[in-house]
Order: structure tokens, then sequence, then C-alpha cells
């Protein structure tokens, strides 16, 4: 690949290209923008073309360097990334990376350096990050990505030169989806309308079954099922949710820590549960993301009967037609709360199961 077929980012891609054709490199570039929009692999690519000895602007993908870069080996291509079980990049971590910029690239161009979820860089490395990028060495560039640009210290953010990327257009993420998971349009469309032009987010919603356990709830309440015991069965479908995240957590933190005293048991132990319980309230999250978009649909298929502004196209027979405007905007905002009240740390139990009465109503 190349920055040339980077899909609807011409703004981003056109202002890299001119600083790499102009030779004018900044030291410090803040990719940041919604999630899963291609900030990383257009990060990647940058590297690439800037590195390469062929294209004045973009990577040619035949030369050694851009050869190097796609099997991973590049020299000169770094990435930085959160891998610990706190998901937050060190001091120590950012010291690594400081003193490697005082070598020579070693393939002669210029060193780069990718650091992927920039927000998860504490306080303290953030602080010692900054002495480097007011001296930074010149043949060193610092690429930071994140969705988050404000968790930075507004030092960091004035230093670095801001690339925003926006979503992808609807037709670029259901082109994905037909390619890579064989779906139908209708599904394929009704996917990329539920990413909200995320190809990251239709790519999870694919490959997981939370798309199915949210339709499935939807048509037990209309059935007129009892929506305790609705919630009962959904409370016991996180839990098992929450099991799959701990142990898939637990095992990569085995890998990982090496524990020598009681002190630092009980730390990590905080640490993990602390991880898991913010993968947990993620989900969470993108489960009322479905119910939004549900009530949504019905909401404005009642009152336009256009289906072609559905997100749940491939369910266009199981929408009422016929529902209050009222109640269903009720609805739409009992998912609002339910929202706020999964911020706030309420018990995800009591929250859905508040939320699947009022839907149910």
């Amino acid at each position: 690949m190349s920055l040339s077929e980077t899909k609807d980012q011409q703004v981003a891609t056109k202002l890299l290209r001119g600083i790499i054709r102009r030779d004018r490199i900044p030291n410090g570039l803040l990719f940041w923008g919604p999630y899963g929009v291609g900030k990383r692999m257009t990060a990647f690519e940058f590297a690439k073309a800037v590195n390469c000895r062929e294209s004045a602007d973009d990577a040619c993908d035949e030369c050694l360097s851009c050869r190097k870069a796609n099997h991973g080996n590049h020299a000169d291509i770094k990435r930085i990334k959160p891998v610990s079980k706190t998901r937050i990049i060190t001091v120590d971590k950012i010291e690594e990376v400081i003193e490697t910029t005082m070598f020579r690239p070693v393939e002669g161009g210029r060193r780069i350096f990718l650091i992927e979820d920039a927000d998860r860089i504490n306080e303290q490395a953030q602080n010692h990050f900054l002495k480097t990028l007011e001296e930074p060495p010149s043949q060193s560039v610092f690429v930071l990505i994140t969705e988050r640009p404000r968790q930075l210290l507004p030092t960091i953010r004035s230093r670095c030169q801001a690339i925003r990327f926006g979503v992808l257009q609807m037709d670029t993420v259901a082109d994905m989806i037909k390619r890579d998971h064989g779906c139908s349009d209708d599904q394929a469309y009704a996917i990329a309308a539920l990413a909200q032009g995320s190809v990251s987010r239709a790519h999870d919603l694919v490959a997981t079954e939370r798309r199915t356990v949210v339709l499935d709830i939807i048509q037990r309440l209309i059935r007129g099922e009892d929506p305790l015991m609705v919630s009962e069965d959904f409370a016991a479908h996180i839990q098992d949710t929450e099991k799959a995240i701990e142990s898939a957590v637990k095992s990569e933190a085995k890998q990982q820590v090496e524990a020598d005293a009681t002190e630092t048991v009980v730390m990590e132990k905080e640490a993990l549960e602390a991880l898991v319980a913010g993968l947990v309230r993620g989900e969470l999250f993108e489960y009322l993301v479905l119910f939004d978009a549900w009530c949504r649909d019905e909401l404005v298929y009642s009152l336009t009967r256009d289906t072609q502004i559905i997100y749940n196209r491939d369910h266009l027979q199981q929408l009422r037609g016929d529902i209050d405007a009222a109640k269903q905007d009720a609805r739409i905002n009992a998912v609002t709360e339910a929202w706020k009240y999964i911020e706030r740390n309420l018990k995800p139990a009591r929250v859905f199961r508040d939320l699947f009465f009022n839907l149910a109503s």
C-alpha cells in the first residue's frame, strides 16, 4: 500500500505528501481522529514514504527500504504502544525511545517512532518526553496517534503538527466488509451504518455476536416477554463476557509479569481488575450503541418510511411502523440515561434491567 491508497482521508494525505515532497518534516506529528479510520495505517505508510528511496512524496513499495518496512524489519521505523497490564506507556518506555534518538538512523534516512494510543502516556512520561520535543534530534520524527488528543499535555500538543482524520464514508466501509467477510449488500450497508465510519468497529460487529444478542432482546421485548427475565439472561451473558475478557487479560499479563513480593502482587491484581473493568465497560457501551440505533431506526421508519436512511436495513421486516413517537423518544432517552449510569459505574445488571423495562413499555 501507500499514502495514495488511503481511503477517505484526502486532506490528511495531501498534507503529509506535501511535507515529504518539500522535505520539511516536523519532528512531532499528532494524528488524531475517531477509532478505526486508518490513523495507524496512514502513520506507517507515512514512515515508509519518508524513507523511500525512489518516490518523492509517497512509498513506492518496491525499493529496499519499503520492502523492509513491509516485512516488519526496517531498523528506523519503531512502533511504541501500551502492552502492559495497565495499558500505560511509562516513563521507562519513553526513556528507551529517547536513548535510541541519540544514535544515527541505521538506514541513512530518518528514524520514525509511531506512538500508538499516545493518550496512554502517563503524565510523568509526557513531561519527560516534552524535553525531547523541545530540542528534538534532527533525524528523529515522532508520530503520536490517538483518539483523545486532549489527554495529552497542552505543551505536547503545541509542539506537534496536528493531522486530523475523519470518519470513513459508508460505501467505503461496506465495500471492505463485503470484500473481507462475503456479506450481502444489505448486511454490509447495515454494518457500515452501525459502525459510524469506523472500519475496525465494522469488522468487530461481524466477528462478534453482539448485534445478534441485541436484536434477539429487542424481539423478545416486542413479543411481550417479561423484561426481568430478559435482563437476567443478558446479565448472564455479560458475566460470561467478563470471564472471557478476564481470562484473556490474565493470560497476557502472565507472560509479562514476574511478581516477587506480596505488595507487588496486590498492585498487579488491582491493575488487572481495573483493566478488565474498563474493557467490560467498553463492551456495555457498544451494546448501548446498538440499542440506540434500533430505537432510532423505529422512530425514523415510523415517521418517514424511508428505508434508505435506516441503519438496520437488513432487518426491515422486524421494524414496527406504528409506534407512538413520544414513547419512542422516551425509549431513546432511556438508552442515553443508561449510558450515563454505566459511565458512573453503577451495576450493569440494574442499569440494563431498568432499560429493558423502559424499552418494553
